[in-house]
């Protein structure tokens, strides 16, 4: 699963309002995501690199870091980075120059996911990967829901 997914499942466990219809559509869909999936008894995998991404900020606040660090464990297995991973993703890395230098990333992320499902928000983020064995699944996405262009 996509950094964005965890993030709009993250916010919607705050106790704060989400701040406009989006961030409430995609709050809303993540939550019916993640829950369809354990009903389903479906496995729910991020790569470590997400974790990465979700705890990089300089002025992450205490209790969004221990949100992290408690909740996505409880529904989710954290998947290190090894040696295949990091051959796949190093050739992704080399099929583009716009994932080498922009992307690094999403390079690991779509390495991981090479042999699940990649739920993500963003599938453009993931275009640059020429492999077949990729599998993009888009769950929501609020533009098409609203009929926007």
């Amino acid at each position: 699963m996509d950094t964005n997914i965890a993030v709009d499942f993250l916010r919607s466990q705050r106790k704060s309002r989400p701040k406009n219809e989006r961030a409430m559509f995609d709050q809303q869909s993540a939550v019916t995501l993640i829950e369809q999936l354990i009903q389903d008894d479906r496995d729910i995998f991020f790569s470590v690199v997400t974790l990465k991404e979700l705890l990089q900020y300089p002025y992450i606040s205490c209790e969004e870091e221990e949100r992290i660090n408690k909740v996505l464990p409880m529904f989710s297995t954290i998947l290190s980075v090894d040696e295949r991973i990091g051959r796949i993703a190093a050739l992704y890395s080399r099929e583009s120059a716009e994932y080498r230098e922009k992307h690094i990333e999403d390079c690991y992320i779509a390495a991981t996911a090479s042999t699940y499902p990649l739920y993500t928000k963003n599938p453009k983020d993931f275009v640059y990967v020429n492999d077949s064995s990729l599998t993009i699944v888009v769950p929501y996405d609020y533009r098409r829901a609203n009929g926007i262009g």
